[in-house]
């Protein structure tokens, strides 16, 4: 295991302080807050610890105020409910005794289904080979948080499409995956996808106005993310990104992400709304 994929899995190893009661240490990526990705991937790790024959499908968040990066991460899951097919949990994240952070989220006892459908992404749609391909082992500025560049090593790599192919479009695209396999903890998946989640995808709702994001400009902050997990996700596999805007007015915006596996079939559904102003002259 590589320095830095022991510091990722590190961060999701949150230990357990009471029956319900959980303590996640933080990251610095460099941007002077908690990267929100650590929290909503912490907050899964935590929730699925007090649940024991279901998988998550499905996570809300809202994020209420800006996290120190210095501190640790405090997290209360309330058991909200147990049934036959589905449990929910609401999780709480505290800092100093304040809450940064809440989430409901709902697990599922795999069942077989007399329906199946799934939407699907084209081969056009998947066809990244020819793109710009950068391991964030090497290079650490290659994915944004929110538009800010991160300082610390990834220990993923990104596939992006050449510029000429990229600079017209109003949606991202994008393939990314771990630098190395992982064992097959399907929660450790879910908690490492939660976490990169958060990358890029705010930030993609500038592309509407053809616009790309410079951090002396523009204030992008998350109000809320939402997660739907449809299939079992791989992050050690090349997972295809499509970022859409959806909207942007009145200071915030929303994209919508969708995630597909290497044979275009849809593994996860995300959104997220944020403010995103322009920056006034100082």
């Amino acid at each position: 295991m590589s320095p830095v994929f022991k510091q990722l899995t590190d961060l999701l190893h949150i230990e357990s302080i009471d029956k319900q009661l959980f303590r996640g240490i933080s990251q610095d990526l460099g941007t002077g807050r908690i990267f929100g990705g650590q929290v909503l991937g912490q907050a899964i790790v935590a929730a699925q610890k007090t649940v024991t024959d279901k998988k998550i499908h499905s996570a809300h968040a809202y994020f209420l105020r800006m996290g120190d990066h210095n501190l640790p991460v405090i997290y209360h899951v309330e058991n909200t409910r147990d049934g036959r097919s589905y449990s929910s949990r609401t999780v709480s994240a505290t800092q100093k005794g304040n809450i940064i952070f809440t989430m409901m989220c709902s697990f599922q006892l795999e069942e077989a289904s007399e329906f199946e459908y799934a939407e699907t992404a084209s081969e056009d749609e998947l066809a990244l080979k020819e793109g710009v391909q950068i391991d964030l082992e090497d290079d650490s500025g290659a994915i944004d948080t929110h538009g800010k560049r991160v300082t610390i090593q990834q220990p993923f790599t990104i596939r992006l499409p050449k510029h000429s192919q990229d600079k017209q479009s109003p949606i991202e695209r994008f393939n990314i995956k771990t630098n190395q396999s992982i064992a097959s903890d399907q929660s450790l998946h879910n908690a490492i996808f939660a976490y990169l989640s958060d990358f890029r995808l705010l930030a993609s709702t500038l592309r509407s106005v053809d616009y790309r994001f410079d951090i002396k400009e523009t204030m992008l902050a998350t109000i809320c993310h939402t997660i739907w997990f449809h299939r079992d996700i791989k992050v050690d596999e090349w997972l295809h990104s499509i970022y859409e805007p959806i909207s942007l007015t009145n200071g915030r915006g929303i994209a919508k992400g969708s995630i597909y596996n290497k044979d275009g079939l849809l593994l996860a559904t995300t959104m997220q709304e944020g403010v995103v102003r322009k920056l006034k002259d100082q």
